[in-house]
């Protein structure tokens, strides 16, 4: 049992200060010689305190002495391997934990709600993010945590994830099911990262949220300074001792941190850590009550609405609640968070964290107490009395603050790529060079290497008007940097380039860019070039060519009419260019042929500028188009009612992720009828990364079809050429029940398939039978 009684350090600097030292080190101030304005305000004892490293008093980039006993109480006290005192916030520490983790071009899964030091240690790292859609409270206007059934999916479609960061809580209390997600992790052989910068006191009552590191995760970083007591900037690293090791975390901070430490800063972290293991209970449980009573008070206040935490825990996106965060909705006041916030200040004196559009946050901890609570409710109390019925309620549309933007490069590409500076008001549909974001709690409203869409503009001008404190770049809030193409190898401008590996490019010359939007989902283009004509991409993506789009809808749909002519009821998920339907609508005995596609915008562009292909959109009386979720479609479908499904998608990315599932390909099975097939998009085999997926959606239709083959097309403009569809059925082998003969009859034209091709289309390449054979 540790003594927690002590301070190591505090201890041994009091008495290094009270010793008569001439001084020929640094600090030039010579223990305060020089500073006497800060001498008669911090008394003498405070300057002789701020010393430079030395033996006496230990280093904290190498500590072997007091600054290692202090950090061992650390630990300690925070229920970790090992503890690391830090004195430039936990920015530093969640910085410290995704370099500790990553090396350069490895995939790290966190959600989006990060702070803005995350998105900078991706840059540093050369890290690639993909972001989980955290849970979204839209009536208070806040994201809370991610739910175990998001890291599991994102998992799924990422299997060489090379770490995992959770917000814990977050800004406004949510914890998120940590202990499940630290297991999923750690069974995977990926470790957990922990910011819980806003939870430094989770350790001290057993009514507060568990503390990260007692849970098992590899790092987390504390904001002792936050809600512990200590000083502005102090703050604690943990590490578990495991999958990332010892000197791998020392030798990452101190290649970052300063050899100049604050000793003040490091004393704080010694006296709080004393105060929170041996006072922290008695002290927690007092404001815990004064708080449960002051959110009772606020909720009979007129006008108000504040999170209580047996009413918010959904075990969902709030798994557990820090009950000593003060969110109080105030825009049924006719208000916004800010104006309330901003009134506070001015009126009442009261500085609370932070506002939100319907919202204002006030922290409770170590320092408040039945008065201090009492002056914010009566406060509060007499705004309601002033404003309440005087004003209408206010609605604001906070969905665009809430949703993942799309990312086109990665953080590092998009920071070092050329930019060049435009207003914000020009800058909808470029990607964005640098972050902006609203401080506090500085979470980015957009990052480097994202999509800046027309919406995120208009409420960064909205947040603007509300005389928000905002951080860009530029001195000007009104200037942006934005990635400039115009400047990249081969004159990009005249140039589409789409990366199949990260070593190898497929580049075709354009002659005019015809379209650029941002739609709700997805980026759209449409390029015209010599020798393709017309195509489009998605995201970036190659999706279909006037010159080759015969190709993949030829082979799409023919084989699997070839095996049953009789097919008569036909669902086709996504498809938006229309190509996959105006083949199975050559074919006199479909009645019915459904089309859902995500995103309407595709559709509607498609058929202005690409006609022939989508030449049967809106004009043949048995297609019918749905313009919603794909998945949720086949969920809700009847029991056999379709007698073939074709899955026209994109890659398993964006809006198409959804489709290669297992989930996805039961309700597949349930809606076809006893004789149904169902034709998937499957990838290539050739790149490691694509046939990864192609692996993996084969294996989950075979678990959910008897009969389950893949087949292969050439495709010149996808990546390497070589493509592969899956053909799964309760009935059919397409290779023996081909009705060739009966197809031959119906006088189909086509340009690639024919029934020759069919079975030959079966007969793959060695390379990729052993990589089926070998699924992952």
């Amino acid at each position: 049992m540790m003594d927690h009684s002590k301070t190591p350090l505090l201890t041994e600097l009091v008495r290094y200060a009270k010793e008569d030292i001439t001084s020929f080190d640094v600090p030039g101030h010579k223990r305060g010689n020089s500073l006497e304005e800060l001498r008669e305000l911090w008394s003498d004892m405070a300057l002789k305190m701020d010393v430079n490293s030395s033996k006496r008093v230990d280093n904290l980039s190498h500590p072997t002495g007091v600054i290692q006993e202090a950090e061992t109480l650390l630990a300690d006290a925070f229920h970790s391997d090992n503890a690391y005192m830090l004195v430039n916030g936990s920015t530093s520490g969640v910085q410290y934990m995704i370099m500790s983790a990553l090396e350069h071009g490895d995939k790290i899964l966190l959600p989006r709600n990060v702070h803005k030091s995350a998105i900078n240690a991706l840059i540093l790292a050369g890290a690639k993010p993909v972001f989980i859609e955290p849970e979204i409270d839209y009536e208070y206007g806040i994201v809370n945590g991610v739910s175990v059934k998001s890291v599991l999916h994102a998992l799924d479609l990422n299997s060489d994830v090379k770490a995992i960061l959770i917000i814990n809580p977050t800004y406004f209390g949510a914890t998120s099911d940590l202990k499940q997600i630290i297991d999923i992790g750690h069974s995977r052989g990926i470790p957990v990262l922990v910011d819980q910068a806003h939870g430094a006191h989770f350790s001290f009552h057993p009514d507060l949220p568990t503390n990260a590191a007692l849970l098992g995760a590899d790092l987390v970083t504390l904001s002792l300074h936050k809600t512990g007591g200590a000083l502005t900037q102090a703050s604690v690293l943990l590490h578990n001792d495991g999958i990332i090791t010892k000197n791998r975390v020392r030798s990452t901070i101190n290649l970052f941190q300063t050899t100049s430490a604050s000793y003040l800063l490091m004393c704080s972290i010694d006296v709080a850590r004393k105060k929170l293991v041996l006072e922290g209970q008695e002290r927690f449980k007092k404001l815990l009550n004064l708080t449960r009573k002051a959110k009772e008070e606020i909720n009979s206040i007129k006008g108000l609405k504040c999170i209580t935490q047996d009413s918010y825990r959904n075990g969902v996106g709030v798994f557990d609640y820090d009950e000593l965060k003060l969110v109080v909705k105030v825009s049924d006041l006719g208000m916004s968070g800010f104006k309330v916030y901003d009134m506070l200040a001015e009126e009442y004196k009261i500085q609370i964290e932070l506002a939100e559009p319907n919202v204002i946050l006030a922290i409770i901890s170590l320092g408040d107490n039945e008065d201090t609570i009492r002056t914010l409710i009566d406060a509060l109390r007499d705004i309601s009395d002033r404003y309440y019925g005087k004003l209408p309620k206010l609605e604001t549309d906070i969905s665009v603050a809430l949703k993942n933007p799309k990312m086109v490069m990665t953080p590092r590409e998009a920071y070092y790529h050329p930019k060049r500076i435009i207003s914000i008001h020009d800058a909808s549909g470029l990607i964005s060079g640098e972050s902006i974001m609203i401080y506090p709690p500085g979470i980015p409203l957009c990052i480097p290497g994202e999509l800046i869409s027309t919406e995120l503009i208009q409420h960064y001008l909205y947040l603007k008007s509300e005389g928000t404190i905002t951080i860009n770049d530029d001195d000007d809030p009104y200037i942006i940097k934005v990635v400039d193409r115009s400047l990249e190898e081969n004159l990009m401008d005249l140039w589409y380039t789409e990366n199949h590996q990260e070593d190898t490019k497929f580049s075709i010359k354009v002659q005019e860019h015809i379209h650029s939007e941002k739609s709700e989902f997805q980026q759209i283009d449409f390029f015209r070039s010599e020798t393709f004509g017309t195509f489009f991409t998605l995201d970036g993506y190659m999706m279909v060519t006037e010159k080759d789009e015969f190709i993949y809808h030829d082979m799409i749909t023919h084989v699997s009419m070839a095996v049953n002519p009789n097919i008569k009821k036909v669902l086709i998920i996504g498809g938006g260019d229309g190509g996959t339907a105006r083949e199975v609508l050559r074919y006199p005995g479909v009645e019915v042929v459904d089309m859902v596609e995500i995103d309407e915008r595709v559709v509607r562009l498609c058929q202005q500028y690409l006609p022939l292909t989508a030449s049967k959109l809106d004009q043949d009386k048995r297609l019918t188009l749905y313009f919603e979720d794909g998945l949720k479609f086949v969920q809700e479908a009847d029991e056999g009612y379709y007698d073939l499904i074709l899955v026209d998608s994109t890659d398993p990315i964006g809006p198409g992720e959804g489709l290669f599932t297992v989930a996805f390909y039961n309700n597949c099975s349930r809606v076809l009828s006893e004789e149904g097939i169902l034709i998937n998009q499957h990838e290539s085999p050739y790149y490691a990364s694509y046939a990864h997926e192609m692996k993996r959606a084969h294996s989950k239709i075979k678990e959910t079809f008897p009969i389950s083959k893949v087949y292969q097309f050439h495709m010149p403009t996808y990546p390497s050429g070589h493509w592969l569809f899956g053909f799964a059925s309760k009935k059919y082998d397409p290779i023996k029940d081909i009705k060739a003969d009966e197809w031959n009859k119906l006088g189909i034209e086509t340009k690639y398939y024919n029934t020759d091709l069919h079975v030959g289309c079966f007969m793959l390449p060695t390379y990729v039978k052993k990589q089926l054979d070998n699924e992952e």
